[in-house]
């Protein structure tokens, strides 16, 4: 109710809200000689402190949205453009783009590991396979989604420059990793092959030497 009478006010009454980053104060004119004057620097602090509270309730929003994800799509991308584009009123875009990202960021690593954790058997080249296969419709929607919701904020390469490092490159990194793990998984396992091998072997020399 807050939010929507203070974008009412901006839009209708031509009041002007200052968009700073977090913990950024307004700048100040004034000279050597000026008198401070205290009840800008409480107005400041008040905005600070009402701005942060209208964020979290935005971000809680956001992210309840993200944990249900019961809605139609078009649903899904309405919601969330009207909430990036009120959190925008209140902070510049680069950093709300920033917080948005990193909250796609960890939903794409969750579903990814997830997946991963799913599949039955043990962890091997083929378990990784079908897990990563079984993610990718939800990460399509996903990719939809942002470029349905990014069209409406920021220009077509921006919005291109935010999927490949929120989801290709996530996914090379979660990829990257996982098979390093297997790799190394997949050499101790050989390693101790090669070791009861030769156990096997010298125990078999030693049987054929006593009966000889």
């Amino acid at each position: 109710m807050i939010l929507h009478f203070l974008l009412d006010l901006s839009s209708q009454c031509g009041v002007s809200f200052p968009c700073t980053p977090s913990g950024t104060s307004f700048e100040l004119t004034s000279s050597l000689h000026a008198v401070e004057d205290d009840s800008t620097m409480d107005v400041k602090s008040l905005w600070d402190d009402v701005r942060l509270r209208l964020r979290r309730f935005l971000v809680n929003r956001l992210q309840s949205q993200e944990e249900t994800n019961t809605n139609a799509l078009q649903q899904q991308v309405e919601f969330k453009t009207q909430c990036i584009q009120q959190l925008l009123f209140l902070y510049p875009e680069s950093e709300v783009l920033k917080k948005y990202q990193n909250m796609r960021n960890k939903l794409v690593s969750d579903l990814l590991q997830n997946c991963i954790l799913s599949s039955c058997g043990e962890t091997n080249f083929d378990k990784v396979v079908h897990g990563y296969q079984s993610s990718i419709p939800t990460l399509c929607t996903m990719i939809k989604e942002d470029l349905y919701i990014l069209s409406e904020i920021i220009d077509p390469s921006s919005s291109l420059n935010f999927i490949n490092e929120t989801y290709l490159d996530t996914i090379t990194e979660e990829m990257t990793v996982l098979l390093e793990r297997l790799c190394e998984l997949q050499f101790k396992e050989n390693a101790l092959h090669r070791v009861k091998a030769n156990k096997i072997s010298k125990k078999h020399r030693g049987t054929v030497h006593a009966a000889g």
